[in-house]
Formats: structure tokens, C-alpha cells, sequence
């Protein structure tokens, strides 16, 4: 009676993964390359992800823009809040008396009185004599506002035969007549080089004049004149 046939360690005669095969090679062979099957599976995927979280994290910093911060406000001359760039110019009566601090003459004076002009003169749209007096002579300080700067300083040229002088670190400039009008008056006329301010003294005298205009003319600093410091 022969032997029984050896039982095998797994049902369905399947080979044990730890015993050598027919040709004598251990099955820890097929393991080795299934790792190396994985192991090349997983790295391209994984490098794919970490390719793509890193150009996902440069688009969102790059996409980011900086913020930009909004322009201070100031007070404007007319007591208005706003970025310096919305000031509004000075205008009318009250803009004179802003950009001319010596022009505060009350609205019931009978010395200073609007300028009046054909209604087709449109170049000083804004203009007050002021008569007044100065070591008890009779002078006229007259504030004007143009509507535009280079057309007034044109005006200005052609009224006194010269250009102006610049005076103020060449903010304003200086027109003087060098004898005295047809009324006898001698005249001088300082306005502001690039705003449409101007003011004018008359006087009987050159000397009374020149002295009359730094006394009795006050003038802002043109770096001044849209906002309140």
C-alpha cells in the first residue's frame, strides 16, 4: 500500500510564497517587484501633486494685488474735508480774501467795491477796489481773480511793456510801470506765476507805491492757497 500524497499548506494546491519554486528561486522575488511596481506607480503621482499644490500656492500669492492706500484728506480753504487733489481752486469774493489775507474789509465798507466791467470782459471775472490811504496819501489796492493764468500774465506783459519780475522764490511775479498813467498814478502789479491772482497798487508816487504794497498787501504762499494749514 503506498503512501499517501503529501497534503499541501494551502487549500486548491497553491505553492507556498516562502518555499523555493521548481527552478529552485525563492517567491520573495515577486514581492520585491511588486514593490518596485508601486514604487513607480507612486512617484509620478506624487510628484504631480506636490507640481501642482506648488504652482496652486504661486498663482495665490501672485494673484493677490497689494493694497493701495487711499490719499490722506486735508482741510480745503473753504473748510471742506477732502484728498488734497479735490481742493477746489479759491473763487469769488471769499477765494480773494483767502489768497489776499490783507483783504478783509467788512461787505459794509464803502472804500472797497466790485470792479465794474463790460459784461463781454470776461478776463477778470473777480475784482475790488480798495481806496485807501498811506502816510495820508490816497492808494488803491484793487484784488483780481482772471479766469485763466497764462492769458492774465499775457495781459499783464502787454499792459507794462516787460515780463515780470519773479519775486518769491519766482512764485509771483512783479509788473511795475516806470512812469506815472495819464491820471498821474504810478503802478504795480504782483500776481501769483501759476494761479489767476493778481494784485495791483496805485499811487501818486513810485516810492509811495512800493511802500504801500508791503504794507498793505498780505500775500498766502502759493504752496497754501487750496488748503488750510
Amino acid at each position: 500500500m503506498s503512501d499517501p500524497a503529501p497534503m499541501t499548506r494551502f487549500g486548491g494546491g497553491a505553492t507556498d510564497p516562502e518555499q523555493p519554486d521548481a527552478d529552485g528561486e525563492p517567491h520573495v522575488v515577486l514581492r520585491v517587484l511588486k514593490r518596485v511596481r508601486s514604487a513607480v506607480v507612486l512617484v509620478p503621482l506624487v510628484a504631480g501633486l506636490l507640481f501642482a499644490a506648488s504652482t496652486g500656492a504661486s498663482k495665490l500669492f501672485a494673484d493677490v494685488p497689494e493694497r493701495v492706500a487711499a490719499p490722506p484728506e486735508v482741510t480745503c480753504w473753504n473748510g471742506s474735508t477732502a484728498p488734497l487733489a479735490s481742493c477746489p481752486a479759491p473763487q469769488g469774493k471769499a477765494g480773494l480774501r483767502w489768497v489776499f489775507p490783507s483783504f478783509r474789509i467788512a461787505d459794509t465798507d464803502a472804500r472797497c467795491a466790485p470792479v465794474q466791467r463790460r459784461s463781454r470782459d470776461s478776463a477778470r471775472p473777480v475784482e475790488f477796489a480798495c481806496d485807501l490811504s498811506f502816510d495820508q496819501l490816497p492808494v488803491t489796492v484793487t484784488y483780481s481773480a482772471r479766469t485763466a493764468v497764462r492769458q492774465g500774465l499775457a495781459f499783464l506783459a502787454r499792459t507794462y511793456g516787460a515780463e515780470g519780475v519773479p519775486e518769491a522764490d519766482g512764485d509771483r511775479l512783479a509788473f511795475r510801470s516806470g512812469r506815472a498813467d495819464d491820471d498821474g498814478a504810478f503802478r504795480v502789479t504782483v500776481a501769483y506765476a501759476e494761479h489767476p491772482y493778481s494784485v495791483t497798487v496805485e499811487a501818486p508816487e513810485a516810492g509811495l507805491r512800493d511802500a504801500a504794497l508791503g504794507e498793505l498787501v498780505d500775500f498766502r504762499p502759493a504752496d497754501a492757497l487750496a488748503t488750510r494749514g
